[in-house]
C-alpha cells in the first residue's frame, strides 16, 4: 500500500502533518536536523504554488465569463450594424458598390427550391353528389413555397389530358392535399375517366403521378373501382 496519496493536494497536506511530528525528534526515526530543515520550505512553497494555481484557475473562469459576455454583446452590435449596412444597401441603385466598401460580402442568391414531389398515396372518393375526391401526398410541397398540383382528366373519346383545375400544396392544418372533380359526366361512369396529378412552382413543374382510371358501377352494387397505372383494381365503397 502506498503511503503518499496521490493528489496533489493531498500529498501537500500529509507532508503539512507530517513535518511537525518528524521535527520532534528527527534522529528517532532514521532522519537528521539537516533533512528536516531542507524538507520544510519545499513545503511552503508546494502550498503557496498550488494556493496560486487555485486563485489563477479562478480568476481564468472569471475572465472568461466576462470575455465571453463582452463577446456576445459585441456580436449582438456588430449584427444590428451589418443589418443597417444591408438594409442601406439594398435601397441603392448598386447595392454592391456599398458592400463594397463595407468590406462585406453582398448576400447570396438564393437557391431555387426544388420542384413539388410526385404524388404518392393516392386515394380516390365517390361523393354523394357523384363527384370525384382525389387525395395525395408528396414531398417538397408546403403551399408557403408555393408549390401547386395541377389536375388533369381524360374522358372517354379524348385523346388528350384536360387540365381541370388544382389545388395549392400541404398546409400546417391539412398535410395532405386534395382535389374535387365536381363534372364528371355520367356517360363517363362506365369507361371511366382517367386522372394524372402534377406538381409545379413557378415555372418548375414535377414528375406527374400514373394515370389513375376510375370507372362507376363496375360491380353492380353501386360502387366504383379504381385501376392505377399498375393494374391493381381497387373497390371503394360508394
Amino acid at each position: 500500500m502506498a503511503v503518499l496519496p496521490e493528489t496533489i493536494i493531498e500529498q501537500i497536506e500529509f507532508c503539512e502533518a507530517h513535518l511537525p511530528v518528524w521535527s520532534e525528534t528527527p534522529t528517532a526515526i532514521g532522519l537528521t536536523s539537516a533533512q528536516i530543515s531542507a524538507f520544510a520550505p519545499k513545503i511552503t512553497a508546494a502550498r503557496a504554488a498550488y494556493n496560486a494555481s487555485i486563485a489563477a484557475r479562478e480568476a481564468s473562469k472569471a475572465a472568461t465569463t466576462e470575455m465571453r459576455d463582452d463577446a456576445a454583446q459585441m456580436r449582438r452590435n456588430v449584427s444590428d450594424l451589418i443589418r443597417a449596412i444591408k438594409s442601406f444597401a439594398e435601397q441603392q441603385a448598386n447595392p454592391n458598390a456599398i458592400y463594397a466598401i463595407a468590406q462585406i460580402p453582398p448576400p447570396a442568391p438564393p437557391a431555387p427550391l426544388p420542384v413539388p414531389g410526385r404524388p404518392t398515396n393516392i386515394q380516390v372518393t365517390l361523393q354523394p353528389s357523384g363527384a370525384i375526391t382525389l387525395s395525395w401526398d408528396a414531398t417538397n410541397a408546403a403551399a408557403s413555397s408555393g408549390a401547386f398540383y395541377n389536375i388533369y382528366r381524360k374522358l372517354p373519346g379524348q385523346t388528350a389530358f384536360v387540365g381541370i383545375g388544382g389545388a395549392p400544396g400541404t398546409t400546417s392544418v391539412s398535410r395532405r392535399m386534395n382535389f374535387t372533380d365536381a363534372s364528371v359526366p355520367t356517360s363517363a361512369a362506365g369507361n371511366g375517366a382517367q386522372y394524372v396529378i402534377q406538381g409545379q412552382r413557378g415555372t418548375q413543374v414535377g414528375e406527374p403521378c400514373d394515370a389513375v382510371i376510375v370507372q362507376f358501377g363496375v360491380d353492380g352494387g353501386g360502387g366504383f373501382a379504381v385501376t392505377g397505372a399498375t393494374g391493381v383494381n381497387l373497390k371503394m365503397a360508394a
